[in-house]
This record gives C-alpha cells, structure tokens and sequence, in this order.
C-alpha cells in the first residue's frame, strides 16, 4: 500500500531473455512476476517497450500494461517507457485514455524517446522524429488526452480531431517524461510533467536534475515542487554477496550482448563503448551496481533503497525485480522483497 509520505514502490517488469529461453517463457514470467507483485504489497507494475533485441521481448508497452491491468485489481499499471515518436501520438493517448477507463483509473503513462536505432525506420517515419519529434509528440498526447487536437507542422498535419473515449470525469491520465539529459529535463519540466530517471543515474545525479527540475518548471509558471518523480532500481534479495555478485553479473553480461545488436541510426554516444573489452564493461557495471543499487542481502536492501530514496528525493521507485532472470528465482526475490525488505523500508520512511 501507498504511504502517506507519498512513496511508491513498484516492480519493474523487463521481459529480459536470457540465453537458452524462449518469449513464452519469458512473457509467463513477465505475468506471474506481475501477479506475484500485487501479492507481495508492491504499489505499482511497470513495464518496457522494446525492439529487435532479445533483452527486452515486450514490442508494445501498451498492450502488456492492458493485459496485466485485466490480470490485477489494486496495483498502478506504467509503462517505462511508451517509445512515442515511433508511434501516433493521438493514438497512444485513445489508447491510454481507454486503459485508463477499464482500469478505474490504474494507468500511468510514461513516455521517451529511446535510442536511435532501426526502430526509427522500420516501425516510426523516420530518424528526423528521433532528432525533434518528441517535444511536439508529447504535446499532442497531451492536448488528445484532454479533448479536441490538430496539428500543423512538417512533422504532424492532421485536421482538428476529437479522440474517445476521451477523459474520465474527475481525473486524469498520469504522464510520465523518461529524463536522461539535461533537454529531456528541461522538456518534463517545461510541461510540468514528473520525470522517470534510470539505472545509471546514482543519487546525487538523480538529486541534481531533480532540483533543476523545480527550477526550470517554476520559470516556466508551474509548481516547483510536488511531483512525484520515479527512478529505476536493480532489486534482488541475495542470502550473501557473492550470490548478490554472481546475479548482477549474469544481468550485465546479458545487457551488454543486447547492446551489441542495437542498429543506430545516427551516430549518437552509445550506452556500452563497442571499443572497450565486453569483460571490462561487465565487470563495470556488476560493480557499479552492486556499490548503490538494492542488490544483496536483506538489510543491504533496506539500507540502499531508503537511501535511494532519501538522498536523490525521486518519490516512486522503479524495481526491476528480474535480475536473475530464472522464473522461480524472480517470484522468491518478489516475496523476499513483499515480506523482507520493503515493511522495513516504509517503516523506516515514515519516522
């Protein structure tokens, strides 16, 4: 349950294929995690979008919330993220509009524009969307969700619409900005929007942006303040730390082969330097996680989720409870984390 200082703990469903499994497996994990989630006392379900890689097997972040929203009754389904210059960005508000009226209002949208990669030109109209798209994508989401939209620009020409079903009386579709450099920041604050920062971000990075955040919205004549920013954590409950070592390491070396496959579009700073040895990377971000992110035993848990919290003011939390990749494995970090670590936590954030 949602405390009343306002945080928010959710699971982070990746869909992450490890090697030797198969999508069906995979999206069955994807679903019991989610279930198991609610079960355990999780507040919320998050969940990617993904291409042509075999990291993440979920292509429609849209579809997957929709079907875990009809497979829970109490959590938040997110999405982290809507890629939304691939996409019509009215469409994506009819359809985040309808989740949220089958939900009884359980749907959060986060939106971003990923990497530009093969994506862009197979599913989107072009790399130009990644470049500029976003900021005009985003403002027509917005304008859908709220009633009539039109748009005249060389990007989006469409004559004025009004999309259904339209806002549910008394409230609104939740609209998440994934912030990973300073435009992106400045853009969610622009629109007085929250962020939604990521794994690479530590504490006092997610605090900087954060505290620009306020200062950006407040020139901009919105709330400085109040927005209920979320972060993505690894979360895995090890019984030592070599167990804690061997399971972020087995992730990494996962992430790092899907990253070997990306097809860019442009050339863009990539997250893993193709030029440095795959073990040196690996062994770089086993450590690099397992030094601030909620992976280990159940105290080292405890501790670095409230301190998460507490140093970098983000409000939800993002767990991506899959980092061992192994179904029953995955479903007992869940119950670890409902029974062990998250009544600590929230005891703790509440004196």
């Amino acid at each position: 349950m949602s405390d009343e200082n306002g945080i928010r703990i959710g699971a982070f469903v990746f869909t992450s294929r490890y090697e030797g499994q198969t999508a069906d497996e995979v999206l069955a994990r994807g679903v019991a995690t989610a279930q198991a989630a609610e079960a355990a006392g999780f507040d919320d379900v998050w969940v990617t979008e993904h291409h042509f890689v075999p990291f993440g097997v979920n292509p429609s972040a849209l579809i997957f919330a929709g079907y875990l929203l009809g497979r829970t009754a109490a959590v938040r389904v997110g999405t982290a993220v809507t890629v939304l210059p691939l996409h019509s960005p009215v469409h994506v508000a009819e359809q985040a509009a309808l989740l949220d009226h089958l939900s009884g209002g359980r749907f959060d949208l986060g939106v971003g524009r990923a990497q530009p990669v093969v994506d862009y030109e197979v599913i989107g109209r072009g790399v130009e969307y990644w470049r500029r798209g976003l900021s005009e994508a985003l403002d027509l989401t917005l304008a859908a969700l709220a009633g009539p939209v039109s748009a005249d620009s060389d990007l989006y020409r469409f004559r004025e619409v009004t999309p259904e079903p339209g806002p549910a009386a008394g409230r609104h579709t939740p609209v998440y900005v994934a912030a990973n450099s300073p435009a992106s920041v400045e853009l969610a604050a622009a629109r007085g929007l929250p962020m939604l920062l990521f794994f690479d971000k530590d504490p006092a990075t997610k605090a900087g942006m954060i505290a620009e955040h306020a200062r950006l919205a407040a020139a901009a004549g919105h709330p400085a303040n109040g927005y209920a920013h979320g972060m993505a954590l690894f979360t895995h409950v090890a019984d030592d730390s070599e167990e804690a070592r061997r399971v972020m390491r087995r992730a990494a070396g996962e992430f790092v082969l899907a990253n070997e496959r990306y097809q860019p579009l442009l050339d863009v700073p990539r997250r893993v330097d193709p030029a440095t040895p795959r073990e040196r990377i690996v062994d770089g971000l086993t450590e690099s996680a397992l030094a601030t992110h909620p992976v280990g035993p159940p105290e080292v848990c405890v501790e670095r989720l409230v301190g998460q919290i507490r140093e970098s003011g983000a409000r939800r939390v993002l767990c991506q409870v899959e980092v061992s990749g192994e179904h029953d494995s995955v479903l007992a970090n869940v119950k670890r984390l409902g029974e062990e670590v998250l009544p600590e936590v929230r005891r703790r954030l509440a004196e």
